[in-house]
């Protein structure tokens, strides 16, 4: 089954500790794309195993997060593909081909460092609108209250 088509894409990323790591639209083709799996999906999918070493998405995410927290200057953390990076992610989780239909898909990551890596929560959410970045840090907040204490006792609080 194919995937809605959304008038709106934006990817965004927040870290409780670094703050909103990106927040741009992307085309609607990255996630048709992206969800055939097609010739252009294939070849990007080989340049960021190429780039990172790591074949699994996750892996390559997490990369693309150590990358922007050890980039030396503003320039290169423009660098990390990211976005690209997020999409090849939310496509291998269970609830890709569960997307609904909305005029706006908002792709969201949080992350915040772990002993060997990055935790990464991803979300799909459909909307009227396109969410603002400004609600990142609010909507990072809201999940922590959200998940069992387990989970948020290690989920960083929001540096000011």
């Amino acid at each position: 089954m194919a995937i809605p088509t959304y008038s709106v894409v934006s990817v965004m990323s927040y870290s409780p500790l670094a703050g909103i790591r990106r927040a741009t639209g992307v085309p609607m083709v990255l996630l048709k794309d992206a969800d055939e799996r097609n010739a252009t999906f294939r070849a990007v999918d080989a340049q960021l195993t190429g780039l990172t070493k790591q074949p699994d998405p996750k892996r390559r995410l997490e990369f693309g997060f150590w990358a922007l927290d050890n980039a030396p200057s503003p320039e290169l953390k423009d660098r990390v593909p990211l976005e690209v990076m997020i999409v090849h992610y939310v496509r291998t989780l269970p609830a890709w081909p569960t997307l609904g239909h909305s005029p706006a898909l908002n792709i969201v990551t949080l992350d915040w460092p772990v002993d060997g890596g990055y935790e990464i929560r991803a979300f799909l959410v459909g909307t009227d609108e396109p969410m603002p970045p400004e609600q990142l840090r609010f909507f990072y907040e809201q999940q922590r209250e959200l998940v069992k204490i387990e989970i948020s006792s290690r989920m960083p609080a929001v540096r000011q």
